[in-house]
């Protein structure tokens, strides 16, 4: 039987996929067993033009079990 937990984390990139993948890959440097993940709010900034996205997400994870021995 597996449990799960869920973080929110916000990215942001020049693009929504950029944004999202900046959020999973930073994730992954101290996560293990990252399963899925909701897109709970899109917005951004502009600045001289230039669009910036930011994207809060729910990162959802298995909680693993330590192995003994």
């Amino acid at each position: 039987m597996a449990v799960e937990k869920a973080i929110e984390l916000i990215g942001t990139g020049p693009s929504l996929q950029e944004a999202v993948q900046e959020a999973l890959d930073r994730a992954e440097l101290t996560l293990r067993g990252i399963t899925a993940f909701d897109v709970e709010h899109v917005g951004g900034t502009v600045e001289n033009g230039r669009v910036t996205y930011r994207v809060r997400l729910l990162v959802w994870f298995a909680l693993l079990e330590p192995v003994h021995g």
